[in-house]
């Protein structure tokens, strides 16, 4: 406790004389400074001794709470730990510590939302839903941050958290094994048998729709943004809704990644179309949106996981049905054939942007 306690009154020195340093420094002239995890050195020092702050007054509470006889759970230490992270990422402007504070939100009532659900019986999907809307939330107070140009960095991280969230959610429910960890999950009471999970659920929505439509209304969200976010959000609500799911023919308890498992069944097959029809717009509309925002970071990031996406469906659709030889001839055939159309596309977006930012006026 001594030597953390010296390394917390180290950092806050450090952080604080970082600060008075960095103050005056303006944003860089560079269109897509916000791109930036660290503006300078001394604001990437700050912003890591901040972050190592956190971390030690979370450890410090841990320790305190253990020799107190755990009055507490770890899960109220992260909580507090996440909130202080939060307050301080707003008050002294940092990322790391927006970041951190954000994670460790998410994963606060995701711990705690299985505690609540423990021993009743109630669909874990529910858990699902929730950090889907918390995901869509972030998607949306992103664009809520686009407002101002101060809180340009925030807006960034608020979008990446949300659109890794939700793209990875979707991916993995579009494959095989994310059918089966569906159906799974669909098992169980309705999730009003729990207070705690619906009263969080219904924050959760009125938030998340407060947010939406404001930022809407502001124009700082497009039309097909706001109806992207919609759909997502009835899309979960409605499978959390929805009774037990039966999608294989066969009942079983275990999955074999590798020979296929068992065959799907109707309903099966029909939540398999529905969330690859979903993960492959949605990626789509990422494109798109970033070429009609100009955010070069944006197609990018939705060319890379296009991509990823038609090489794991390759896998998820063909290894169990072609030669092995033919399988990754045909692998490397479609390999070579999609990166050269998708980097030929992307560098096609890239520099109509380029021309059309040259010609507008400054």
């Amino acid at each position: 406790m001594y030597f953390l306690n010296i390394f917390f009154i180290i950092g806050l020195l450090i952080v604080f004389f970082a600060r008075r340093k960095k103050r005056g420094v303006l944003p860089s002239s560079n269109k897509e400074w916000y791109l930036q995890f660290a503006l300078s050195k001394e604001d990437a020092v700050s912003q890591f001794f901040i972050l190592l702050s956190i971390f030690f007054l979370g450890i410090t509470l841990l320790a305190f709470n253990k020799d107190l006889g755990d009055p507490f759970s770890w899960r109220t230490i992260l909580f507090i730990t996440s909130v202080l992270g939060l307050v301080s990422a707003y008050y002294l402007k940092t990322l790391y510590a927006l970041a951190f504070g954000l994670i460790g939100i998410t994963t606060w009532w995701g711990a705690q939302a299985a505690e609540w659900i423990q021993g009743k019986d109630i669909k874990t999907f529910v858990i699902l839903a929730g950090l889907a809307f918390v995901a869509l939330l972030f998607y949306s107070l992103g664009h809520l941050h686009e407002k101002e140009m101060k809180w340009k960095r925030f807006a960034l991280v608020y979008l990446v958290l949300g659109i890794i969230s939700i793209t990875s959610v979707l991916f993995f429910l579009s494959t095989k094994p994310g059918i089966f960890v569906l159906g799974d999950m669909t098992k169980g009471a309705s999730f009003f048998g729990s207070w705690q999970i619906t009263l969080s659920l219904f924050i959760f929505l009125v938030a998340l729709a407060g947010v939406t439509f404001y930022t809407m209304a502001k124009k700082l969200m497009s039309p097909f943004e706001f109806l992207a976010v919609v759909l997502l959000t009835l899309l979960f609500g409605v499978v959390a809704l929805l009774p037990q799911q039966s999608l294989f023919f066969q009942a079983g308890n275990s999955y074999d990644f590798y020979s296929g498992g068992q065959e799907l069944s109707s309903g099966g097959v029909l939540w398999a179309l529905i969330f690859n029809f979903v993960i492959f717009f949605q990626l789509l509309g990422l494109i798109f949106s970033g070429y009609l925002r100009q955010e070069t970071w944006l197609i990018n990031l939705g060319a890379i996981f296009l991509f990823l996406l038609i090489i794991v469906k390759y896998f998820d659709w063909f290894f169990t049905f072609l030669d092995k030889s033919i399988f990754f001839i045909g692998a490397g055939i479609l390999l070579f054939v999609v990166g050269w159309s998708m980097e030929r596309g992307r560098k096609y977006m890239i520099s109509n942007i380029k021309t059309r930012s040259q010609q507008i006026p400054q």
